[in-house]
Order: C-alpha cells, then structure tokens, then sequence
C-alpha cells in the first residue's frame, strides 16, 4: 500500500496533476487558451450609462479597472499603433518619440508592466523611463522621465481640489477688497493647507474693472489651479493621466481622446484595425481602481498594523535621529511630513475644486459622465489597505512628504529640451489670461517621499542611484549666488546635509529607507 501511494504521487507529478488518495476528487487543471483573440479581460467594454445607474457597483468598478490595468494587451485589443495622429508610420511599437504628432515611445502592452516597482501601481526600474518629445519632431534633446508610483494619488487629487478651492477663494476676496479700495494696489499672501503660494495682487478703477498682477504668484500657474501629477505637476487629474498614459504608452486609444481628434482622423486613428479600444466607462474603472490603490506608510506604523515585523531598537532610533535631521536641515520645507485633508471621498466625476477636475468636453459628448451623479468612494475606508487614517476631528492627515508645489531646482536638475506645457482635466494645454503656461525647465513638482524607500533609481530622469545621491542633486558645490534663478531653491538643505557627519548623514537616508510602499496583497 505504501509504495503504491508512493509511485502514484510519483505519476501525479510527471503528468502534472494532484494526485488525491482515498475518494478525494482531482483538482481540476488548468485549460489553456488556443483562440487567440483579445486579451481584453472583461466580457465587454463598461459602459457610462450602466456606471450611473448603479447597475455596476463602486467594488465592481475598482476590481475591473484593476483587471483592465494589469491585462497584457494584444494587436487584436488595438494595442500599439501603426500610424500616430500625425500621420506617421509606426511598426506598432517605437523604441522612441516618433514625431508626427506622437510625443512618446509606444512600447508597453499594460499598464503594470511600467508601473510595477514593488508590485503592481508602483513606480518603474530604469527601463521604464521615457524619452517625451515636447514638439512631437523627432529631433532631440528630450526629456526624460522615469516612471512615478500611483500609490496615494486619489489622495493627492483630493488634496489638489481642496488647495484650488482655497487659492480661488482668496482671489475672489481680493478682488472684492479691490473693488472697495478704488485706485489702490491691494495684495493677498497664496496660501492652501498652510503652503504658500507667493502673492496676488488687483488694482481696480472707478467704473469697476479690475486688473490682477500674478508676476508673485509661485509654485502654481496663474489660474491657481494645483496639479498633482506629473513631474512638473503639470497634470490635473488622475482621469487624464490614464488617458495619456495608456494611448501615449501602448497606444491603447480612450474613445473619449479619439473625439477629440478630426473627424478626417477618423473612428480608427491609429490604424491598427481596433476601433474603441478603451471606452469612457473602462477609463472610470481604471482611474477608480489608480484612486484606491495603497497608501504609502513608514514601516513603524506598518508594524503597529501587523503587516510587517517591528523595526529592532537600533534601526528606529536611527529612524527617528534621521526624521529630526531632515526637519532640522530644512528638507521638510519642502516635502512636508503631512498635509490635511477635509474630506477623504474620492468622486469621478466631480465638480469640486471649482470645477477645474471635471472634464467638461467629456460630458458634453458623453450625457452619462455627469458630476452630479457621480461614482464615490471613502478611501479612508474602502481604498486597499494599508489606508489612510481618519482624523477624529475630521478629515485625514495625508503622510506624503510633499507640498504639491513647483520649485526651482537649479540648472543641474533643469530640463535641457525646453518648457512644457501644462495638461488640464480635457486633455488641452492651458491658456491662462494673457499668459501662455509653460513651465520652466527647471521647476519640478515637490516629489511625494512616502514610498521612497523601496524604489528607485531617484530623481526625474532615473539619475540618483542612489537616496544620498539624490539629496546631493538637489545643488551643487560650486552654486549661482542668492537670487540668481539657476540657484537651486533647495541648495541651502542640500549644503546642510552635505555638512553633516556620515553617521548622520545615514541616519537621514535610514529614516527615508523607513517612507515605505506596501500590498499584503503581495506578501501573502
């Protein structure tokens, strides 16, 4: 007997099945695929109209997009392109910006495979980095970019309404002061969750109208809305940056950026034989599932969650010397510890933030993508654990290290291809007033730290191997004086963390080591 139950699990795994004594069935095995069709992993495209009804729900919605995220596309999907929305020819994929109208390489198949460092929704390995042609020629220098982490951005963009709302408000009330104090120069100090913006200043005449002087704001374009993607926060929403990603990445086409183009572009403007390969409804999936993935932690707190084991004694004082370090040093200035945030709800679509993150094309083609009747979700309850906490007194306390503000970080950091134009909730560059908004090639959005720990490469073009590498980018040795603008505004931090002593200076990066991502999804 026992050597019969021997040679039959010895059979069971040559032939590559579970060998069940006694009356237990066989588990079944697994069938293969030989159609060869659509990778497309849901049994059709979502629709707008069903995402209003109700008819698929918020957990339904998250779970789909995470599907739809993670799926490695294929021809039959319409992945790749054949022709950019210029017109020129592409063998589907591009090892770089092809010109012609597309300003990236197409080269990915899902969006994971980029965004997957250290699991899925992550940052991206060196590889991942991108070459963006701002002109769309073909003809270097480009920018370069390295892939971001998703984790905590539907908080960022709650974050970024709220900041809009606040700067708006100001601004109105400094036209009211104005308007009552005729003839005078009057100002306002920007400021939004304790972060200034500079100054605001109107001046208005006797018959009422009022001219604004934006010349001191700082950190944000002079329509004052605050964009929290994008190295150079110069995306709106997380809505256009899965649109943008996925047609610019694996030239996967939304419908909702083919209505865009001219009609002559056709329903097909890609030419690879795929028409609507992503619809408005798969688009809310997927940017549903982006605003529910993990919160970035510490690992002490992750500790006290049960998720990791705790930190030995040695490594969290070397944790908390280091977090006194940074505070000390001035680093915090900058990449603020936590930023307030009133309401954790994350909606898409919304009309908050003064309607600024609503894309008002969309709902004009699309009567079903409607703000008032919107998909919501808490993610302080119902995002993927680890979550953000609820504040007793309301709200949450957003740990991202960062202050969604643009900074000059000087000419060892500046982008050597040229300004970029900014991207708002409908996929347009913005005109502000009488000012073209381009940024400047050396301002960059505050990188959210949380999470820095297990990435890397660091910095926007992958260039810091490693963290103290990239705190010593932040300047240089040899810096432009005070007030000349290719000084970076973080060369002061940066001198003070070189001036340290090694032990110190490891503590500082032991406390960033500490700033951690993390799935219990994948560390089962």
């Amino acid at each position: 007997m026992q050597k019969t139950f021997a040679l039959g699990v010895l059979l069971a795994a040559l032939v590559g099945c579970a060998y069940s004594p006694g009356d237990e069935p066989a588990a079944p095995l697994a069938s293969i695929d030989l159609t060869g069709g659509p990778a497309f992993p849901l049994a059709a495209h979502l629709e707008s109209a069903d995402i209003t009804a109700g008819t698929t729900t918020a957990e339904q919605l998250v779970d789909a997009g995470g599907e739809l995220f993670d799926t490695a596309y294929n021809g039959a999907d319409g992945v790749g392109m054949m022709r950019t929305a210029g017109g020129t020819p592409l063998l589907r994929f591009s090892a770089g910006p092809a010109g012609g109208g597309q300003p990236t390489p197409v080269g990915a198949q899902s969006c994971s495979s980029c965004h997957g460092m250290p699991f899925a929704g992550g940052a991206g390995l060196a590889h991942t980095r991108i070459l963006v042609d701002p002109n769309a020629d073909a003809v270097p220098p480009y920018l370069v970019r390295s892939t971001t982490s998703l984790f905590g951005n539907g908080l960022l963009q709650l974050l970024a309404q709220e900041m809009t709302e606040e700067l708006q408000r100001a601004q109105r009330e400094l036209l009211e002061e104005a308007k009552a104090a005729t003839g005078q120069r009057v100002t306002r100090d920007l400021m939004a969750k304790d972060v200034a913006f500079g100054v605001l200043a109107a001046t208005a005449t006797a018959a009422g109208d009022v001219t604004i002087d934006g010349s001191g704001v700082r950190g944000v374009l002079r329509d004052l809305v605050v964009r929290p993607f994008g190295w150079k926060g110069n995306i709106t929403t997380l809505r256009a940056f899965q649109v943008l990603a996925g047609m610019g990445g694996l030239g996967m086409m939304p419908e909702e950026f083919v209505w865009r183009l001219p009609e002559a572009a056709g329903a097909d403007p890609d030419a690879d034989g795929v028409e609507r390969e992503w619809s408005v409804g798969d688009i809310t999936a997927m940017t549903m599932y982006n605003a529910t993935l993990e919160t970035p932690s510490t690992a002490g707190h992750l500790a006290t969650l049960g998720m990791v084991a705790p930190p030995n004694e040695a490594d969290l004082a070397r944790v908390e010397s280091g977090r006194t370090l940074f505070d000390t040093i001035g680093c915090a200035a900058c990449h603020r510890p936590a930023l307030h945030l009133d309401s954790t709800v994350f909606e898409e679509p919304t009309s908050r933030g003064n309607g600024h993150f609503m894309d008002g094309f969309l709902a004009s083609k699309d009567p079903a993508y409607d703000p008032a009747r919107p998909v919501r979700i808490d993610l302080a309850t119902d995002a993927k654990p680890p979550r953000v906490e609820a504040d007793p007194a309301g709200g949450a306390s957003v740990p991202l290290y960062g202050d969604l503000k643009r900074h000059r970080m000087g000419r060892v950091l500046a982008d050597t291809a040229g300004p970029v134009a900014p991207i708002g909730a409908a996929l347009a560059p913005v005109t502000i007033d009488d000012q073209v908004a381009l940024l400047d090639p050396a301002e960059f959005l505050t990188a959210e730290l949380w999470g820095v720990g297990n990435t890397g490469p660091w910095l926007h073009d992958d260039r810091a191997g490693s963290l103290d590498e990239a705190i010593r980018l932040h300047g240089e040795d040899a810096p432009p004086a005070v007030g000349d603008p290719n000084r970076s505004e973080a060369q002061e931090a940066r001198e003070a963390y070189v001036a340290l002593t090694g032990d110190e200076r490891e503590a500082v990066v032991t406390f960033l080591r500490s700033l951690h991502s993390f799935s219990p999804r994948a560390h089962r």
